[in-house]
């Protein structure tokens, strides 16, 4: 059983084999596959350390999943997949905090000198009001986006949403925060975000 990790072909029936308790086919899926899946590990985690946790845990997950592997699409989107929901899960663990504690979250905004719109305490007090009135959800992806700079398809990877969706929320948040301003006093209502 040879496979070749350059294009990808990896034999299916390997996931087969795992499932039964082989342990030489498991190590034969590991090294065809690693550099890979840790390569797609590394450009979401952005970390060394992080990504090589993953790529345990993703193996693992592999392993006791190899039964529930179906010959549909490809050996490796399959485990990218995998690996994807290990990133998933290990963000909402770390990040849970970040978005729940919006005191945090929201005093990082308002010092971000990205955004421009925390010029005056007067515009710390009309960013905190126009935020407060979105949900955490909404918060959460304006925050990703404005704050930390991440693109749509990003923030869709992190939160399990689509992209469509993400950019729904977003638009509404805006929308919301300038209806918002607009009530609160017309003159901040040309504030960008």
């Amino acid at each position: 059983m040879k496979t070749n990790p350059e294009n990808q072909e990896i034999n299916e029936e390997l996931f087969e084999l795992i499932a039964q308790g082989d342990d030489h086919a498991f190590t034969e899926l590991y090294y065809a596959t690693f550099q890979k899946i840790y390569g797609f590990l590394l450009s979401l985690t952005k970390n060394k350390e992080d990504a090589e946790d993953l790529l345990q845990n993703t193996y693992i997950k592999i392993r006791n999943g190899a039964h529930l592997y179906k010959k549909q699409g490809t050996p490796m989107t399959w485990m990218c997949t995998v690996a994807k929901n290990q990133f998933l899960d290990f963000v909402r663990k770390k990040n849970r905090a970040k978005i729940v504690d919006w005191e945090e979250v929201k005093d990082y905004a308002i010092k971000t000198p990205k955004e421009q719109v925390a010029e005056s305490i007067e515009n710390k007090v009309v960013l905190s009001a126009a935020l407060s009135i979105l949900n955490q959800q909404e918060r959460a992806i304006f925050i990703l986006h404005i704050v930390d700079g991440l693109k749509h398809r990003e923030i869709a990877e992190l939160t399990g949403l689509t992209q469509n969706t993400v950019i729904t929320k977003y638009n509404r948040s805006l929308k919301k925060m300038k209806n918002h301003l607009e009530q609160e006093g017309g003159h901040h209502a040309g504030k960008r975000y």
